[in-house]
Formats: C-alpha cells, sequence, structure tokens
C-alpha cells in the first residue's frame, strides 16, 4: 500500500506543477512574449525559430495556437507566418521532456527550495512570477522522480508486468493509450514526461512506449475543438491547421513504425543507438515524432491553407451586431484583449451612417439594433476580462481608458440617431442645406473610427484637430446651414435648429473622444485644451 500512496503523492505533485507552470506561464507571456512574436514573424526562418523558443517556453501548442488566433484577427501577425509558428512550436515543446530523461535530483531539490523561497519572498512582478513558473517546473520533475522511485520495486511483480504487456501488446493500443495520457493531462510533453518516468523505471522498453509516445500529440485535439466554438474564417483555420499537424504527425510515425517492423532501420533503432539511458532514447523519440512532420510539411504550409479554406472558408460578410475581434479565446491573454478591444470599438464607431436616404427605413431600425448590441457586447467583453484575469495596473489604466471610449462612442450613437431623425424630419425642399453638417459629421465619425482601431499616433492628432468644432470653417458652416435652410417656413427654420442643435451636441462628443484618446496617447491626466 505504500508503494501506491507514494506514486499517487507523485502524480498530484506532477498534476501541480503543470498547473503552476501554465498559470504563471500564461502571465508572463504578455507585452514582451506577443512583441517577441510579432518581431520573430517576418520570414519563414526566423518564424521557424520563433516557433522553437515560444514552444519550449510555453509548453503547450494549444495556448500558443489561441495566442495566435488573437495576434493573427487583430493583424499583429501574417496568417502564414502564424502557420510556420505552429508547427515549429510542436519541436520546440519537446525540450522539458529531456530534463525529464536526465538524473539532476539534487538540481531539482535545489530548484524547488531556492524558487519556492523566492515566490514566497518577492512579491514584486515579474519575478514572483518567474519564481513560480521556475517552481512549477521544478515540481513537475520532482513529483516525476517521485513516481519513478515508487515504480521501481512494481517492475518485480507479475501482475504488474503482465498489466503492462497486455496495455502495449498492440502497437495501436499502445497508440490509443498515449492519446488518452494526452487529453488527461491536456499536455502532449507531460503525457510524453510520464512515460519517460516509466521507461527510465525499467517498467517497459523504448520500442514499447514509442506508440504511446507518438499518439500523444493527438490528446489535445478535443479540447482545442470545444476552445475554438464560435470562431471562423482565418481563424478557425489556424486551429485546425494544428490539428492537421497532430493527426499527420501521429499516422505518419506510426506508418514509420510498421515500416520498422518489417526489418527497416527507422527511428526507434536509431534512438537504440545513441548513448545514454533508455529514458534519454525516449526523449529523443518524442523530439523526432515532432522534428520529422515539422520538416516535411513545413514546404506545403500553403496547400495545407488552401486545403483548409476548402472546408473553412472566409467569412461571406460580417454580422454588424457581433463583435468581430472579440473572442472568448482572446480573454486567457489580456494584453492581446487589450490590443483588441480598440479596433472592436473602431468597428463600433465607424458603423454609425448619417448619409443616404432622408426618410425613416426598417434599415435604420436594424442599424441603431446592431449598434446597441455591439456596444453591450464590448463592454461584456470587458467586464470578463476585469474577472477572470489578474490585471497588472497598467492593463487596468489601459482597460479603463478603453472603457471611456466606449461609453463615448455609445453617446455618440445616440446623438448621431437624433441628429440622423431631426435630418429626416427636415421638409424635402431643405434637406439639401444639412447636407453640408452631415458630411462634416460623417467624415469625422470614420476618421476617428480609423484612429481608435488603429491607435497610430499621426491619425489620433489628425482626428482632434479635424473634431474641434470650433473652428472658423466649421462655424460658418453651421450659421450658413441654419440662416439658410430655415427661409421655407417658421416650421422649417424651428426644425432646423433642432437639427443644428443634435450636431452641436454630436460634435461636441465626437471632440470629447478624440480628447480622451489624446489623453491615453500622451498619459497625461489632465484635459488637453480645446
Amino acid at each position: 500500500m505504500h508503494i501506491f500512496n507514494g506514486a499517487i503523492l507523485g502524480l498530484g505533485l506532477f498534476f501541480l506543477g503543470l498547473q503552476l507552470t501554465g498559470q504563471n506561464m500564461r502571465l508572463l507571456t504578455g507585452g514582451g512574449f506577443r512583441q517577441f512574436l510579432r518581431w520573430g514573424t517576418g520570414g519563414p526562418w526566423s518564424s521557424g525559430l520563433c516557433g522553437l523558443v515560444a514552444g519550449a517556453l510555453m509548453q503547450s501548442a494549444t495556448a500558443l495556437t489561441f495566442i495566435l488566433v488573437s495576434m493573427v484577427s487583430s493583424g499583429l501577425v501574417q496568417s502564414a507566418s502564424a502557420r510556420v509558428v505552429l508547427i515549429w512550436c510542436n519541436v520546440g515543446l519537446t525540450a522539458l521532456a529531456f530534463l525529464a530523461a536526465f538524473n539532476i535530483h539534487p538540481l531539482v531539490a535545489f530548484v524547488v527550495g531556492l524558487s519556492g523561497i523566492a515566490m514566497g519572498s518577492v512579491r514584486r512582478k515579474p519575478w514572483n512570477t518567474i519564481a513560480g513558473a521556475v517552481l512549477g517546473v521544478g515540481i513537475i520533475l520532482f513529483g516525476l522522480e517521485q513516481l519513478g522511485t515508487e515504480l521501481v520495486p512494481l517492475k518485480t511483480e507479475t501482475w504488474f508486468r503482465d498489466a503492462i504487456t497486455a496495455a502495449l501488446s498492440s502497437p495501436l493500443q499502445a497508440f490509443g493509450i498515449g492519446i488518452a495520457a494526452s487529453a488527461l493531462l491536456q499536455s502532449n510533453a507531460g503525457a510524453a514526461m510520464v512515460l519517460i518516468t516509466f521507461v527510465a523505471g525499467g517498467s517497459f522498453e523504448v520500442a514499447e512506449a514509442a506508440p504511446a509516445i507518438y499518439g500523444t500529440n493527438l490528446g489535445a485535439i478535443a479540447l482545442r475543438a470545444f476552445l475554438a466554438r464560435g470562431l471562423s474564417g482565418s481563424s478557425i483555420r489556424l486551429v485546425r491547421m494544428e490539428d492537421f499537424f497532430c493527426l499527420f504527425s501521429g499516422l505518419l510515425m506510426m506508418g514509420l513504425l510498421l515500416l520498422e517492423r518489417t526489418g527497416i532501420p527507422l527511428v526507434v533503432a536509431f534512438a537504440n543507438h545513441l548513448h545514454g539511458e533508455n529514458a534519454m532514447r525516449l526523449a529523443a523519440v518524442f523530439f523526432l515524432s515532432n522534428l520529422i512532420p515539422a520538416l516535411i510539411l513545413s514546404p506545403f504550409l500553403p496547400l495545407c491553407e488552401g486545403m483548409l479554406k476548402h472546408f473553412w472558408p472566409s467569412d461571406a460578410a460580417e454580422r454588424p451586431g457581433q463583435p468581430k475581434f472579440l473572442r472568448s479565446q482572446a480573454l486567457a491573454d489580456p494584453e492581446t484583449a487589450l490590443d483588441l478591444i480598440p479596433k472592436e470599438l473602431g468597428r463600433l464607431l465607424g458603423g454609425l451612417n448619417l448619409l443616404g436616404s432622408g426618410a425613416t427605413t426598417d434599415a435604420d431600425a436594424q442599424e441603431a439594433s446592431a449598434f446597441e448590441q455591439l456596444g453591450i457586447a464590448v463592454e461584456s467583453f470587458c467586464v470578463r476580462l476585469v474577472s477572470e484575469n489578474s490585471l497588472s495596473q497598467n492593463q487596468s489604466l489601459r482597460l479603463q481608458r478603453y472603457r471611456a471610449w466606449l461609453h463615448t462612442i455609445r453617446h455618440i450613437g445616440e446623438a448621431a440617431g437624433e441628429l440622423k431623425a431631426s435630418r429626416n424630419a427636415l421638409p424635402p425642399v431643405a434637406e439639401s442645406c444639412a447636407n453640408g453638417l452631415l458630411n462634416w459629421m460623417q467624415a469625422n465619425i470614420l476618421l476617428g473610427a480609423e484612429a481608435t482601431s488603429s491607435m497610430d499616433s499621426q491619425k489620433i492628432h489628425l482626428f482632434f484637430e479635424s473634431s474641434k468644432q470650433k473652428v472658423a470653417s466649421v462655424r460658418a458652416l453651421r450659421n450658413a446651414s441654419l440662416e439658410n435652410c430655415g427661409v421655407f417656413s417658421p416650421v422649417g427654420k424651428l426644425e432646423m435648429s433642432s437639427l443644428v442643435d443634435n450636431f452641436d451636441i454630436t460634435a461636441w462628443l465626437i471632440h470629447r473622444l478624440s480628447k480622451l484618446q489624446m489623453m491615453t496617447l500622451q498619459s497625461l491626466p489632465a484635459s488637453l485644451p480645446s
């Protein structure tokens, strides 16, 4: 019974280490990591190297997939580069498995002790988070050592050996065990490390464990299918690209295994000729099971994209009332989520249309409804971002400013609706006189939408200068419209006066938005002079 207690303790520590490492690595993959991804995806070679590093750091192809989905949807990374990063991150994440193959017990004890002390005593970010990630890795290795130590006596037990033999008697059965282990741990690297620990303890040989290693890549497909619900277009194709790589690698390596069993020396034979223990040889098999498919697939990634596009085509049209950039998956990465919010706000503002027919139509009602729905969706996303993450001070400040933009844009939408209604109430002969005001307003709305989406300093400055209502040309346009369009009748003069009042309110709100953007751009707490 003591053996089982020790084995359960080892598994518990292993799971705890995975959780601790994952949580802290997600906190560390903020702006700096995303800037690294943007910098590293300039070409195919640099994208591949970026994928290797990102995989080694993240230790989760699934987590990196959804970070890239958010970055691609926001235009921060090109789809072609993201596919290369995804393919090669699978090779990079095998790095941790080699640590499990080394006999580094004294180092593990040192790492766990020192990082635990650092995490408990150092409160400053990001050092506390780094200490937490290192502690997680140390606990993973310590848990595996505990598990391996308890498994050593079992290898002499007949019932244990019979159970292992029955489980691995068929390559397909072993392949399925690898899939199940990866799905349970939600990590193919984690499943590979457990298998390496079993091999290190002498529970089974490299050739017996190889099919299970080949199955580990497929375990996360079901999880990604669940997380990818609601995605479409290029976003879902990126997720399916990772799924396709996992499926291709599993089938390819199993095919090579079957060839090897006919007497042709391939992957397992190569691993068995390497110097070192069986654990290191199985780690090499895990590395090759990702490297070989990556080398084969890399030249054919454009062809793979065309195939995936056949099954998951791009969206034919955007739904005006539904978010385009804000997805639930982005909530797992606050920095990416904060980059996406201005893009959705720009889309919200750009959806306002003051021009067109002077008659009130169902299209106007649908447009107003879509604007309100999208505004509510953005607000809901901001609330979820706060409730589901521990934001830093800078992140909280950015979110607070973006919510101020959102509230101002929603007020602009209400004022623009009143402006459009007052335009529709004008006599037909007076409608042309309001066109100058409406054209000026629409131009500034589109300029503001572009400035909001791009967060470009020059465009924000241009929006700020253009939205100043007090400039002479705009005042002259306003006064001329009021004088010329009110001559038709006393009723027409009253209606034109109402339109000008609504114009003033809408123009003030638009200028207020430009001032908020200037304050965000310059990080000034005080209002800018208008």
